[in-house]
């Protein structure tokens, strides 16, 4: 039998991992509208969003990213070769890697809590770096999450995984609702040990279905008489390596993002925290649900020699991702202002926290697309065992970055929108990097469909922006658009049926604007993300 992944199955993976997803995500903005409303945009909340980034540098290289880089190319080709000796891979990879975390994590606790008892640091500073201390545990969990997620989705199991994280933002909304009123300066404190815990129960929710996967191929006592840092696992640490040097300089570079967002307010980290929120949301939803279905598929297709298959499926990749990122990231321009007052505009989230968030989301949205490309480029390269090159490019964009940064901040001062418009520049800088290395190296990628469909997708999104924009402006006089189309300016509606037929307003006119020239235009890559299917008609010199 045929083994060979097709753009149906990858699109039915992704769309498994798309709906455990949105619900997760769904609990994510349920947390971020529970500390919007619990805490609004409190100097301590900027200080709690600083250390979680600081804590999860851990995570970010080894739990995402180089992990499942480096494991599952060589698992597939293992489990394809030998299901027993990919579970014997999987086992000693887990058990290894669960000694390193909590080695790595007894050394980094002792390290920073030195350098908080005994340094001289600022009252702010001192105040994130302790929060990260507390926070540091959980690490291992979350960790020990994305080494699990990548195996289950190798067994194409993509809902749980995608759903899991609902368990982590139960746990901080309950704590934030909880220390609701409190002193914030404590609450961060209490939220920040409830971090530990929320971490526990997202890897504990999908626990089972790992040991199930284990139990088919080794017995109770095979699963844990594990081989620490075998020979075989030793295969994957040159990869991994390269990952998370990749990793490391974009994770450390999103870290300092919230430091120069310090130097521009005080606030400033709580803004971009809030707009990268809202941008993360089709991110998560299309660029890493396409990306986490596209890469085992990809391994495999390099494992088997099946060149063409692997650029069928990346085309398919590159126009399913374009027609729902596109008319996205537009959406971010004229539904971000009502998307942000909707759901934050209440409690202790003033005005200018309102205003602050929207010009930090319109400058995260200019980098959407580049983004969620980059998702799907890197994957295309690991699939290969090309692991050099998305590091160089992650290395490349991360020094733009903190270049683009600097001088936004400290010389134009500029305040926390620049940054976000920075990680948009940088985003490009990698993509354009990845896309260019990657014809060089596999032929051929773009051809006449794609362009065809990317110009159809384009031509509805921007007619569909447009009449949102009159919509707004004219019809139910939306502050923002007001401001920047009309130069009209009016207060942000606190009311939630108003906030609230504003969104709905704007929301519905763009769909139905986006659908209805997609129909026209026969954009059958937008037509087909709400199941419509038109027939083509064959052109005069075919027919007869």
């Amino acid at each position: 039998m045929s083994t060979q992944d097709t753009p149906k199955s990858v699109n039915r993976s992704s769309m498994a991992f798309l709906s455990g997803t949105l619900l997760s995500r769904l609990t994510g903005l349920g947390r971020d509208v529970s500390m919007a409303f619990c805490f609004g945009s409190h100097p301590a909340i900027a200080a709690f969003m600083v250390a979680f980034r600081f804590a999860n540098l851990v995570r970010r290289l080894l739990g995402e990213g180089p992990l499942p880089a480096g494991f599952i190319p060589h698992f597939i080709h293992l489990r394809m070769s030998s299901p027993e000796k990919g579970a014997q891979f999987f086992r000693d990879l887990f058990f290894s890697l669960l000694t390193l975390l909590y080695l790595l994590v007894v050394l980094g606790v002792i390290g920073l809590a030195a350098v908080w008892k005994w340094a001289n640091l600022s009252p702010e500073a001192s105040q994130i770096l302790y929060l990260t201390i507390l926070m540091l545990p959980g690490v291992m969990f979350i960790c020990m999450f994305g080494l699990c997620s990548g195996l289950l989705q190798c067994e194409k199991k993509f809902f749980l995984t995608g759903f899991a994280p609902a368990a982590f933002n139960m746990v901080w909304i309950a704590a934030a609702w909880w220390l609701k009123g409190k002193d914030p300066s404590s609450s961060m404190v209490v939220l920040s040990l409830a971090i530990v815990v929320a971490f526990f129960f997202q890897w504990l929710a999908i626990v089972p279905q790992t040991f199930s996967f284990l139990k088919r191929f080794l017995s109770w006592k095979e699963i844990f008489r594990a081989e620490l840092f075998s020979l075989e696992m030793r295969q994957v640490v040159k990869p991994v390596l390269l990952g998370v040097v990749g990793v490391a300089s974009t994770q450390v570079n999103a870290a300092l993002d919230g430091v120069f967002a310090r130097f521009a307010s005080l606030e400033g980290p709580a803004y971009l925290w809030y707009a990268i929120r809202l941008e993360q949301l089709p991110l998560a939803l299309f660029g890493i649900a396409l990306s986490a279905a596209l890469f085992p598929s990809l391994s495999r297709a390099m494992r088997e020699g099946m060149m063409e298959n692997y650029l069928s499926l990346l085309r398919f990749a590159y126009r399913r991702s374009f027609s729902l990122i596109f008319p996205c990231t537009m959406g971010i321009f004229v539904l971000g202002a009502a998307s942000v007052n909707l759901i934050y505009g209440r409690g202790d989230f003033t005005a200018f926290a309102t205003y602050n968030t929207i010009i930090c989301l319109w400058g995260y949205g200019l980098g959407l697309v580049p983004a969620v490309l980059v998702l799907l480029l890197a994957p295309a390269f690991y699939a290969k065992k090309d692991y050099r090159t998305p590091m160089l490019g992650s290395l490349y964009s991360v020094l733009v970055n903190i270049a683009a940064s600097a001088l936004f901040v400290f010389v134009l001062n500029w305040g926390a929108f620049s940054i976000a418009v920075a990680t948009s520049f940088a985003a490009w800088v990698n993509y354009f990097y990845l896309s260019f290395h990657l014809a060089r190296r596999t032929g051929k990628i773009w051809d006449r469909s794609l362009s065809t469909s990317f110009w159809k997708t384009g031509i509805c999104t921007a007619i569909a922006s447009v009449v949102t924009i009159l919509v707004g402006v004219y019809l139910v006089k939306e502050p923002m658009l007001q401001y920047v189309f009309a130069h009209v300016s009016e207060e942000f509606s606190r009311s939630f049926s108003m906030q609230l037929l504003q969104f709905v307003t704007l929301a519905g006119t763009f769909g139905l604007i986006l659908f209805s020239y997609a129909w026209v235009f026969n954009a059958s890559d937008l037509l087909e993300l709400v199941g419509i299917r038109k027939k083509e008609t064959a052109p005069a010199d075919l027919k007869g």
